[in-house]
């Protein structure tokens, strides 16, 4: 009997531990990086890497432990360019590969991260208002 099940993509990232690993080489390139790292100068560290954890297993098909603000609201008046968000995916692309995560399922991550560019920038709020 062949096994016909496929492993999800939350199981493909290591499920907790290995989204929390992940999370954790995120924010040590963000705040690395001289452009992004004072977003953070005001965020408890500890909280919003929870909030990322739990927000990156939800849309990876974990479970949906994210009680956060809505994005649209966490994000806005925060002045995050469209480039800004790029280089988090940036370095979200090399957490995962730095944590052994697969090409196929670092290009999952991104495609689920990228519809949210207008929402963490405020690109809708501005379409709208034009």
């Amino acid at each position: 009997m062949t096994d016909t099940t496929e492993a999800t993509l939350y199981q493909r990232l290591g499920e907790g531990a290995g989204i929390a690993a992940v999370v954790d080489g995120l924010y040590t390139r963000i705040l690395g990086d001289e452009t992004l790292a004072p977003y953070f100068t005001e965020t408890r560290m500890v909280d919003q890497k929870r909030h990322m954890a739990l927000f990156l297993a939800a849309a990876a098909g974990g479970p949906d432990g994210y009680k956060g603000k809505d994005l649209g609201v966490a994000h806005a008046g925060r002045g995050i360019s469209g480039e800004d968000f790029d280089r988090v995916i940036g370095h979200a692309a090399s957490a995962l590969a730095e944590a052994g995560v697969d090409a196929d399922a670092i290009n999952q991550v991104a495609g689920a991260l990228m519809p949210l560019r207008p929402v963490i920038t405020n690109e809708v709020a501005a379409e709208q208002t034009a």
